[in-house]
């Protein structure tokens, strides 16, 4: 083999390997809706640039509007904590589930199991965040850049315009889902500040509220261990749990019939 050869064949490996990797880390988010038999139409999605440099893009997004394919004519409006990808060509992972939650025939909560909930046919994805990025742990560097490239009022006024919108569509909603879980490397005053003026607006509300009922590794619970709604990503989705919220700004389930099983479960939940 020659020497040309040689590094004509190198060259081209490299290539094959740099895409192969690309393929491997981008494929988690890059995810397709499964148009024909899970929604309607084309998600609706307001997603905009906040940074643009050389070195960095920032974006964002408020609100992600989803019609399912399925009878009914009521919504729900799930607010989780950022957005990781999706937007109106393509999901994620986290959106993707919750749409194969929705789509079923009918929900049954935990603590009303003679209920049936069977007529949800509009999804709002909405988050405390608006900031796109699949790691949360860079939000709080994005909020830096966010700061040094614009300013501290323009981030003031990011947060509290994606807040407001979230309250206006919760209380445009029939249904609210509360699902923000909790953040790693992030400031919890400013989290906390964001979840209450959420849950300031729900107190004694007469929406009908929810938390995910879910599974992760062995554990079974609606609340984690500091008390907060449980996110969807990285765990099983069982089913939804009613909850209220009290003066305290604590989330609090409805009387239950839960079982000892999922209480015991709830005891061993991981962080």
């Amino acid at each position: 083999m020659s020497k040309q050869e040689f590094y004509q064949r190198s060259h081209c490996n490299l290539l094959v390997n740099i895409l192969l990797t690309f393929i491997k880390v981008g494929v988690k988010y890059l995810v397709s809706y499964n148009y024909v038999s899970k929604i309607s139409g084309k998600p609706i999605c307001n997603r905009g640039v906040i940074v643009q440099t050389d070195a960095k893009l920032i974006e964002k997004r408020e609100i992600l509007k989803i019609e399912l394919k399925k009878k009914g004519n009521k919504s729900v409006s799930v607010i989780m904590m950022n957005p990781s990808e999706a937007d109106s060509d393509k999901s994620d992972v986290t959106v993707n589930k919750v749409i194969d939650f929705f789509i079923g025939p009918s929900l049954s909560p935990l603590n009303e199991r003679n209920r049936r909930i069977t007529d949800i046919k509009y999804l709002n994805i909405l988050n405390l965040l608006s900031i796109y990025n699949p790691d949360s742990t860079g939000l709080n560097n994005d909020l830096d850049t966010i700061i040094n490239e614009r300013s501290k009022e323009y981030l003031q006024l990011l947060l509290k315009s994606n807040i407001e919108l979230a309250i206006q569509t919760i209380k445009d909603s029939d249904y609210v889902v509360l699902a923000w879980g909790m953040p790693d490397e992030f400031p919890l005053p400013l989290y906390f500040k964001l979840a209450a003026m959420v849950l300031e607006e729900l107190i004694n509300s007469p929406k009908e509220i929810f938390v995910f009922h879910v599974k992760k590794s062995k554990a079974r619970y609606h609340l984690t261990k500091r008390l907060n709604p449980p996110h969807p990503s990285y765990c099983n989705l069982l089913g939804l749990v009613r909850v209220d919220v009290d003066a305290f700004l604590r989330i609090a389930p409805r009387a239950s019939t839960i079982s000892t099983e999922d209480e015991h479960y709830e005891q061993q939940e991981q962080k």
